[in-house]
C-alpha cells in the first residue's frame, strides 16, 4: 500500500548533506543521496520542526539557504 501525501510548509532552519556509508569486511564507500531540510512550521495539521529529504537536482535547482519560506508534498517514511 503506497503512503499518501502529505503537505507541508515553513521557514528553512537548515540544510544538511545526507550521507550513506557502506561497509563491506574490509572496504568502506559513501555516497550523497541528496540533502535533509530542516524545516520549522506545518506538516499535515501538527506545527512542529520537521526534516524533509530532497535529491542534489532538487538543491542545485531551487538553491535552498536558511531563512527561505519552503512547501511542497511528501510521502511519509518510516523511521
Amino acid at each position: 500500500m503506497m503512503n499518501e501525501k502529505i503537505n507541508w510548509k515553513g521557514t528553512l532552519v537548515a540544510i544538511q548533506p545526507r550521507i550513506r556509508l557502506t561497509r563491506s569486511f574490509d572496504e568502506r564507500s559513501h555516497s550523497y543521496p541528496g540533502y535533509a531540510l530542516r524545516v520549522q512550521g506545518t506538516i499535515g495539521e501538527e506545527k512542529r520542526e520537521f526534516l524533509v529529504g530532497i535529491g542534489e537536482a532538487a538543491q542545485a535547482k531551487h538553491r535552498f539557504q536558511a531563512g527561505d519560506v519552503v512547501g511542497g508534498r511528501a510521502e511519509p517514511v518510516a523511521d
